[in-house]
């Protein structure tokens, strides 16, 4: 049986034996649709923060490109130790802070204040603030090379999420919201439906603009989100969920074109 004939049986099996570990789980996100992208209760969050993440992302390019130190230090990254990376990152941390307007996160980079993870953004929806951005360099040594930059990017951008969800009533911060609150609520999440999270979704889609801006798109990991948050060659959308939203069940659509990427994270094991 083939994964894509597998796929179609298992979407319309109970949930039970519909979870999938990569595919998005229609009975797992119908638990809180407004919390994720592919379903329609976000279009109007999808049609603001397409827009929105590219134009601040081009605003942080310009930033990071205006400090010829900085930005020869990323076209250098691979060659840096993450010593040498280190204050690279935490310049583009500051940036991004900045620019975004936000009260700056605290930024923990150790290898055991959050034992077992890579990366994290610790937040308490009980208790809305700027929350915690943590790298863990010993992990990250292991990742591909842009991998520190890319998450630094992607954690700080969750710190803005986090912060504009609870300070205003928009369909962006509701959108934030309602994501972050239900990344603490639900359970059985798999790859694609985690990443879908519209939180996760945007903070994914705007590391990997920035990266790819930064690095004239030649920089590309097939684990920093699903398809949907991650860039060509040209800078296009590998799969942009605003069209594929126009001609009906976005996520039975998204299922079918993301066997590509499960194939492409086969390949690379």
């Amino acid at each position: 049986m083939t994964k894509a004939l597998w796929l179609a049986l298992a979407l319309s099996a109970p949930l039970a034996q519909a979870a999938d570990p990569f595919y998005a789980n229609p009975e797992l996100q119908a638990q809180a649709p407004s919390a994720f992208a592919l379903q329609a209760q976000a279009r109007p969050f999808l049609a603001q923060a397409h827009a929105l993440t590219r134009k601040q992302g081009e605003a942080l390019v310009a930033a990071i490109q205006a400090e010829p130190e900085l930005a020869e230090a990323i076209a250098r990254w691979p060659q840096l130790s993450f010593d040498e990376q280190r204050p690279h990152l935490e310049r583009v941390f500051a940036l991004e802070c900045a620019l975004l307007g936000i009260t700056p996160p605290e930024l923990v980079i150790d290898p055991h204040s959050y034992p077992g993870k890579t990366v994290y953004f610790d937040f308490d929806p009980s208790r809305p603030g700027p929350g915690v951005v943590y790298l863990n360099p010993q992990k990250l040594a292991a990742m591909p090379p842009y991998a520190s930059l890319a998450f630094l990017l992607h954690e700080t951008r969750h710190s803005y999420q986090f912060q504009l969800a609870y300070a205003e009533d928009s369909v962006l911060a509701q959108g934030y919201r309602d994501a972050f609150e239900a990344q603490k609520r639900l359970e059985g999440f798999s790859f694609s439906d985690f990443l879908t999270l519209l939180n996760e979704y945007e903070a994914f889609q705007f590391g990997n603009y920035v990266l790819g801006r930064l690095t004239d798109w030649q920089v590309r990991m097939i684990n920093m989100g699903t398809y949907a948050s991650q860039f060509d060659g040209r800078g296009t959308l590998k799969m942009d969920l605003l069209e594929l939203g126009e001609e009906g069940d976005l996520l039975s659509r998204y299922n079918a074109l993301a066997e590509a990427h499960w194939q492409a994270r086969q390949a690379q094991q």
